[in-house]
């Protein structure tokens, strides 16, 4: 530190900066602000305003260990209206080019985009961005099913947080379950894909960071518990769900691979609506959890996955768990 200037300088950065995750700056053509990290233990611009973000640019930042990045707080809307515009513009172009590239470009940027929304739920220029662009990939990915593979391995690569990336895992898996039952018209595709999306955004409530440990505190675990209700009760009158699927999110939730814990009392309770299609929504949410990591966890293997799935649903719906069996042993064939 050469003065006091300097030290006075960073004690106000201290203040000012906010973090932002690696991936907000991917995507984006030019800063959209100035972008800090710490070099050295001291604030530093690594990224002026309306400087080039190339891949380069972006490798070079993580060989100097530059991945942890800052930006002034009110600076931070204008990163986020950038990856908004971003999302917009890509799922209005969705059937240009290469499914795959689109899909897994379409993908990454609602993931992104979903941890904008979880920090605000109550923004409704937010939440209406999401709702467009998941009823546009619902029915994009819908006729696309040969894309479904290749995409759920891209897309695990990038390693969003999995508060961010289940959402889309698990609805991905649904879509493929539809696709395979030829019962659905495209209507009930776009509705299912909107219920099986939004169903946790309740866990909002809790701040993400939280999720990293495994051992949440009894107040935490009780808005974990209640996150269904809590979801239903930001989606009402926002979000053109009916409410039959406003009530399949509020009993969807019977295992928690959080908290290793079978809800199997609200599963029989006769007052719990447990259809069909809620089973089927929690059923794909049980798996995509399970068989993906967690920080606390490593991913568990398809076949203990399906053998809790048989448990949970076996008695009940057995030719549709024959159909789930079915749908992931060749979904998961070439892996």
């Amino acid at each position: 530190m050469k003065n006091p200037f300097d030290i006075l300088e960073q004690n106000s950065l201290n203040f000012k900066l906010t973090p932002i995750s690696f991936r907000e700056i991917f995507f984006i053509a030019e800063s959209p602000c100035d972008i800090y990290a710490q070099v050295d233990g001291l604030f530093k611009v690594v990224l002026y305003k309306k400087a080039e973000i190339s891949n380069t640019v972006l490798r070079d930042l993580l060989q100097k260990k530059l991945a942890n990045l800052f930006v002034m707080e009110d600076d931070r809307p204008s990163l986020r209206f950038a990856q908004q515009e971003n999302l917009r513009n890509v799922i209005r172009s969705l059937s240009i080019g290469d499914p795959l590239e689109k899909a897994k470009y379409a993908t990454n940027l609602l993931a992104i985009n979903l941890g904008y929304l979880y920090e605000d739920p109550t923004d409704d220029n937010l939440l209406n961005l999401q709702v467009q662009s998941a009823k546009n990939l619902a029915t994009f990915l819908f006729n696309k099913p040969q894309i479904h593979e290749a995409l759920y391995k891209e897309f695990i690569k990038q390693g969003h947080h999995y508060i961010f990336a289940q959402p889309f895992l698990s609805t991905l898996f649904l879509l493929g379950v539809m696709k395979n039952t030829r019962l659905y018209i495209d209507k009930d595709i776009e509705l299912f894909f909107l219920t099986s999306y939004f169903k946790d955004i309740g866990m909002s409530a809790i701040p993400v960071e939280k999720y990293n440990d495994e051992n949440l505190s009894e107040d935490d675990r009780k808005l974990l518990a209640s996150h269904p209700q809590l979801s239903v009760n930001i989606l009402r009158g926002r979000v053109p769900l009916p409410p039959n699927h406003l009530k399949i999110i509020e009993n969807h939730h019977i295992y928690s691979t959080l908290t290793n814990q079978l809800n199997l009392a609200d599963k029989d309770d006769p007052n719990v609506v447990f259809g069909f299609e809620t089973m089927m929504i929690s059923v794909m949410d049980t798996v995509a959890a399970m068989i993906t990591d967690r920080p606390f966890r490593k991913a568990e293997s398809l076949y203990k996955s399906l053998d809790l799935i048989r448990l949970l649903i076996g008695e009940q719906y057995p030719q549709e768990f024959k159909l789930i069996v079915f749908y992931f042993k060749n979904f998961f064939k070439g892996m």
